[in-house]
């Protein structure tokens, strides 16, 4: 499951979880870190920012991870470094993954609209079907699935 820490992320995380239990499988966390867009770090140590994106989001992950294990014992997580879609892509190829799951984004405004989901990304490239959770209000619902 691709995790940003959102509350769309948590209600993700619950539907990946209620999916695990029925199939008795794993779940993988995973959080990716882009690199710094350009002209990011003009006026201070873009070394710097990005020890400290990693940083934090070592611990983002650790207390989402928390939180996971205390409503499935079978999860870990791994943080990683990249474009995101393409990093999630490479990882269900290279864990042989079943099932991506992630939390939708609404798209309201035109540049939502230019630019390509995350799940719609990732549909294109992942070697398995991609779930997307969408949450509205207080509940989730699912979005959509399909497959590469």
């Amino acid at each position: 499951m691709a995790t940003d820490f959102s509350p769309r992320s948590i209600a993700a995380l619950e539907r990946t979880i209620d999916l695990a239990r029925q199939h008795h499988s794993e779940v993988v966390l995973v959080h990716v870190i882009e690199s710094l867009p350009y002209g990011v770090g003009h006026s201070s140590d873009p070394t710097k920012l990005l020890e400290h994106l990693t940083e934090d989001g070592r611990n983002q992950l650790a207390g989402f991870t928390k939180h996971a294990l205390s409503l499935y014992p079978k999860c870990t997580s791994e943080l990683h470094f990249g474009i995101v879609h393409q990093v999630i892509s490479e990882l269900a190829r290279k864990l042989n993954v079943d099932l991506i799951v992630v939390a939708a984004r609404s798209q309201r405004g035109l540049l939502e609209r230019i630019l390509r989901s995350l799940a719609e990304k990732l549909v294109r490239q992942a070697p398995c079907p991609v779930l997307a959770v969408q949450v509205d209000g207080g509940g989730q619902k699912e979005n959509h699935a399909a497959s590469a």
